[in-house]
């Protein structure tokens, strides 16, 4: 145990240190460095609920510096209340897609459906997906072309606005901490041509990259870091840039880092999976430790070799108790210098500090006989409206189908699904207002296995009526089979099957 921590901090001390030596050296602007290429780029951003500063955002992107011939712009509006009306002007030369559904779809879906849509147009070279909620310079789009020659996917720095407002102490260990990691770390990680975790708010990625890597899947922060791994099982980096700034009102700020224990799960399923170097090095910078645990080794590592004798290191060498403190002075030296890079103010040293008391916090919030205990208490507090139905469906490997039954649950108005298939079941983890989007996450995670549910909601045949329900598991059967006479309209449910089904590739809802 004592050999597998000393190595533990040993190789975090030497990375780190370099990392601290690399950011000694002031880092040359791109521009200097190449002669861009004009890229023809699609902005595209995304908007869900408020619109915020969407009108605000798409004026500076139309007053850009970057050749107003050479971008196009797509607004995606998922289910934007009140939409501004400015946005919608023709002569603005704006490509508007307003999605009304019940309950929105997602910016990983949107711009799934968008840059299929948009794969075969000519001459396109790079997308920049982007929140709406953000604000940029007139350089902005100038930046990214520069930085396209060096990078096939990057981010932009985010710098947050209004941090004198009265914040919450932890919302300003939080904002610390991510502007720690995006300076000083995800700089320093793109210098030395190692890969970054993907933050979706805002990015950039080459068009022939997106089509080779298929559809995005950016549910939530663990969907970011396994995609983030995909792009590294194929050698691309995933870079930071400092020089390409994007702002943000701080009420908008979101921790795009998973905890340390989903980062830790996504190292112990993916470890032995890593066929390249970038790969397995990305998921073990996962494990990078806090400055509490850093403290915590080297006490008990500086305290064993006092007591007992130094490491035993393979019968290589022996770690003494001053080989070991060296090592520490050096890991508090380079801290000192990630510091003075990352520009964090004296002010906010103490944010920085609490943020491993934050972290550890939120495992004990979240440690599950506690979170159980939480939602026990939160059940035993509240009545239940559970209606429940049965019915029979069918589930195909592509080679043999197999009867299976699908339990419809809805909990007090919110639809989950229960799959059974003989011994085995599975019930969907969240709750939906709609029934089509719990069986939409039942049919994504049987796909994940290899296995297709047959059913009309996922039949290409399938025509949904938006009938103002909740639930909207209404819909027409379009199949034109043998003697079927024109015109007839065959009314179905989502949950029906029949031997006429056809696999539904992409949902369209535009």
């Amino acid at each position: 145990m004592t050999l597998i921590l000393y190595l533990y901090i040993t190789i975090f001390t030497v990375y780190y240190i370099i990392l601290a030596l690399v950011s000694l050296k002031s880092e040359r602007k791109i521009r200097d460095k190449y002669t861009s290429k004009d890229a023809n780029l699609c902005v595209v951003l995304y908007a869900s609920g408020e619109a915020g500063t969407l009108e605000y955002l798409i004026r500076q992107l139309k007053k850009q510096t970057y050749i107003s011939e050479r971008y196009v712009i797509y607004v995606i509006l998922d289910k934007v209340e009140n939409p501004p009306e400015f946005i919608f002007q023709t002569d603005l030369g704006i490509n508007v897609i307003n999605i009304n559904n019940l309950e929105p779809i997602g910016k990983s879906q949107a711009y799934s459906i968008l840059a299929e849509k948009l794969s075969e147009v000519p001459n396109l070279d790079a997308y920049v997906f982007m929140d709406a909620k953000n604000y940029v310079d007139n350089d902005f789009l100038e930046n990214i072309n520069f930085y396209l020659t060096k990078y096939p996917v990057f981010m932009p720095n985010i710098n947050y606005i209004g941090e004198d407002k009265d914040l919450k102490f932890w919302d300003s260990v939080r904002v610390t901490y991510a502007r720690y990691i995006s300076r000083f770390f995800y700089n320093t990680r793109s210098r030395l041509g190692l890969t970054n975790l993907l933050n979706t708010d805002s990015f950039v990625i080459k068009r022939d990259l997106l089509n080779r890597m298929s559809s995005f899947d950016f549910r939530d922060k663990i969907a970011e870091a396994n995609y983030t791994l995909k792009l590294a099982q194929e050698k691309i980096t995933v870079g930071s840039v400092n020089d390409v700034k994007i702002y943000r009102e701080i009420e908008n700020f979101d921790l795009r880092i998973p905890s340390l224990s989903k980062r830790c799960s996504i190292f112990a399923q993916n470890w032995n999976k890593c066929n390249t170097f970038k790969a397995f090095e990305y998921i073990s910078s996962l494990l990078n430790p806090n400055w509490l645990v850093c403290l915590l080794v080297y006490s008990y590592l500086l305290s064993h070799s006092f007591h007992f004798g130094g490491v035993n290191v393979f019968g290589l060498f022996e770690a003494d108790f001053i080989i070991i403190l060296i090592s520490f002075i050096l890991l508090a030296l380079a801290f000192c210098v990630s510091l003075f890079h990352a520009g964090i103010y004296a002010k906010d040293n103490l944010y920085l500090f609490a943020y491993p008391l934050y972290s550890i916090g939120h495992i004990i919030y979240n440690f599950p006989p506690i979170r159980g205990v939480r939602n026990f208490i939160k059940d035993r507090n509240r009545k239940h409206s559970i209606e429940k139905m049965m019915t029979e469906a069918i589930v195909t490997d592509g080679k043999h189908d197999y009867p299976c039954k699908l339990e419809l649950i809805s909990d007090d108005g919110l639809a989950r699904v229960k799959f059974i298939n003989k011994n085995k079941t599975y019930t969907t983890k969240n709750n939906h207002l709609r029934m089509i989007d719990a069986i939409r996450e039942l049919s994504q995670k049987l796909n994940d296995y290899g296995l297709v549910l047959k059913i009309c909601q996922n039949c290409r045949h399938f025509q949904p009526v938006v009938d103002g329900s909740t639930n909207m598991v209404k819909g027409n059967c379009c199949c034109k089979f043998e003697g079927r006479v024109d015109g007839d309209i065959i009314p179905t449910l989502i949950w029906n099957t029949c031997p006429n089904y056809e696999k539904e590739n992409v949902v369209n809802l535009f």
